[in-house]
């Protein structure tokens, strides 16, 4: 495989006119974040497709469930419904995957908006320009937005601004939900020497996502493999499933899924908003028969991913 010239940016979007240096800059930014390990366990390791030839034997996606697996287990193992009014506090959203749920003066949910995308990009965004990520505001969130509104006193980017918490959601803001933590996971996974084959993990954090990405690293370089991320890297929505969804009257349910960043694959911004003039609302839909009162029931049915890619050294 060729070496990678330039990383793109996440699912190939483009904030930025064509020829902008902001696509040098957020290349120059993974570089950095990238780096060849020392093999690990069975001889394989990580490496940085930009500096190292690999020939690829496949593509491997990394997935788990977008709802938190720490609000079940273990204190909520047995009461479902506490498990959903937990989560719907953005900081204890910890898959690489936030949600936020808008309701009617009846209080049903109208609607409901997962994001995966990262703060460093948005961090890198603003230090090219200021006006791009207001208009990016002002278009995802509310046309009230102003830079003051995004900003700390010394000028520098507020990741969790108004817009971005109590009044909007842009992009991720629970503390370990970042590229950067998402980089060190992988890289870090290719050392698993205490496992004794590739059915048994290390003890983890209590997430879906971190043994996830363990387990298939691991086993990966202990074939002597070497792994990196698929370009354009970030963490993507590769799924959301409404089977078995029914409306009011007992049909199931249109296509209600609406993608406002990413493409198919690789979905950066999802909504799930029952169209207007259908004569109801999210909120009066039921899955297995239950109405849909929190995000986490339409959390339970979306899938994260991370790709990533497997090979021999050339």
């Amino acid at each position: 495989m060729a070496l990678i010239t330039r990383f793109r940016t996440p699912a190939g979007i483009m904030d930025m006119p064509v020829g902008s240096p902001f696509y040098d800059r957020w290349h120059a930014f993974l570089e950095t974040r990238l780096n060849d390990t020392t093999p690990g366990s069975g001889g394989g390791g990580f490496y940085d497709a930009s500096r190292t030839d690999v020939n690829v034997l496949g593509e491997r996606h990394l997935t788990w469930m977008a709802f938190p697996r720490r609000v079940l287990l273990p204190s909520h193992r047995d009461d479902r419904n506490g498990a959903y009014v937990l989560a719907e506090n953005r900081s204890v959203q910890d898959e690489y995957c936030e949600w936020r749920t808008e309701r009617n003066a009846a209080g049903k949910i109208t609607k409901v908006t997962f994001t995966c995308e990262t703060p460093e990009y948005w961090e890198q965004l603003w230090a090219e320009s200021r006006a791009a990520v207001v208009n990016l505001y002002r278009t995802l969130v509310s046309p009230a937005v102003v830079e003051a509104d995004l900003r700390t006193s010394s000028g520098a980017y507020l990741r969790n601004n108004t817009w971005n918490g109590p009044n909007g959601i842009v992009h991720l803001i629970q503390s370990i939900n970042t590229l950067n933590a998402a980089l060190g996971l992988a890289q870090g996974s290719v050392n698993s020497a205490p496992a004794q084959d590739n059915y048994e993990i290390t003890p983890f954090a209590n997430t879906s996502v971190d043994p996830r990405v363990q387990l298939d690293v691991g086993s990966l370089v202990r074939k002597g493999l070497w792994v990196t991320l698929a370009d354009p890297i970030g963490l993507y929505i590769v799924g959301y499933d409404d089977t078995g969804w029914a409306k009011p009257n007992g049909v199931p349910v249109g296509n209600y899924w609406r993608i406002t960043r990413g493409a198919p694959g690789m979905v950066l911004r999802l909504e799930y908003k029952v169209p207007p003039g259908l004569g109801f609302v999210v909120g009066d839909i039921r899955i297995g028969g239950r109405r849909i009162e929190h995000g986490g029931q339409i959390a339970e049915h979306v899938t994260m991913a991370i790709r990533g890619l497997a090979g021999a050294m050339a």
